[in-house]
């Protein structure tokens, strides 16, 4: 099977299945997939550190992401603030220091790389649940995936088709203006199709704030997969995995959602103003 029917396939399968948790009016199933996923791509990125001969505290990086994430299963821990999480994981991670058997000269960047990883999983990934608390938050996170989604596709087939100018060479070669003008055309048509025909969104947003969203989220979302690919490159890695057929790992997969989850929540939280 080819590589796009590997993807096809699997998005065949595993999209259906991730819009149903998301409507599932029992949110905690849908929480502990994003909990899975976010450990798993956390632990993608502390092996690809590890393969490139960093050390990074993976233990402590996973009880760490825990500690960020699991008051977000309850819905009444919202009021739980980021800072604390970034509180308590320092103490943490400082502590660990103490009984850690890893060389002193190496012990900054062995933290460092670490705690990068918990920013990146725990507090980017914190806004999927953020989203889901949000009035309609199953609608605001099908904004999100279908807007992500639709740029990853127009990006993908503009740029294979007629991708000639390179946007990032020496990060992702295969990266064109043309894909990334594709990729925000049809994330606006996507955005438009559901702002006109499910009444959800029409109440929700305005077009200036369709054609505001589509960029935003193209720009961001593109962002999220450099970031990633300046990450893979700076750790002499291609793919952060290989556990999803087609699509490579999980980071590779959630990368451009990390950054348009954030960028959405506060969108409608301090433009939209809604509140949990």
């Amino acid at each position: 099977m080819g590589s796009l029917a590997k993807r096809v396939t699997t998005a065949l399968v595993a999209i259906p299945v991730l819009l149903f948790l998301i409507f599932w009016e029992v949110t905690l199933p849908f929480k502990l997939v994003v909990v899975g996923g976010l450990v798993l791509g956390l632990l993608e990125y502390l092996q690809l550190a590890y393969e490139d001969q960093i050390k990074p505290q993976r233990s402590e990086g996973i009880i760490s992401l825990a500690i960020i994430l699991l008051p977000y299963l309850d819905p009444t821990n919202f009021a739980w603030s980021p800072a604390a999480s970034i509180l308590v994981v320092l103490f943490f991670l400082n502590l660990s220091f103490l009984g850690s058997q890893r060389t002193i000269k190496r012990m900054i960047v062995t933290v460092s790389v670490t705690f990068f990883g918990l920013a990146y999983f725990g507090f980017f990934g914190s806004y999927f649940f953020r989203l889901r608390e949000l009035p309609n938050g199953a609608w605001v996170l099908l904004w999100l995936f279908i807007a992500t989604w639709a740029y990853d596709t127009g990006g993908y087939f503009v740029g294979g088709l007629w991708g000639k100018h390179k946007l990032a060479p020496q990060v992702s070669p295969k990266k064109s203006w043309e894909g990334c003008f594709g990729g925000a055309g049809l994330t606006f048509v996507g955005l438009f199709l559901l702002w006109k025909y499910f009444p959800v969104y029409s109440q929700m947003f305005t077009l200036i704030d369709v054609t505001a969203l589509a960029l935003l989220l193209s720009f961001f979302g593109q962002v999220g997969d450099l970031v990633e690919s300046i990450i893979k490159r700076s750790l002499s890695a291609k793919d952060s995995g290989s556990l999803i057929p087609g699509h490579g790992g999980i980071f590779d997969r959630i990368d451009s959602l990390l950054f348009n989850a954030p960028v959405l929540f506060f969108y409608l939280t301090h433009i939209k103003h809604l509140q949990f």
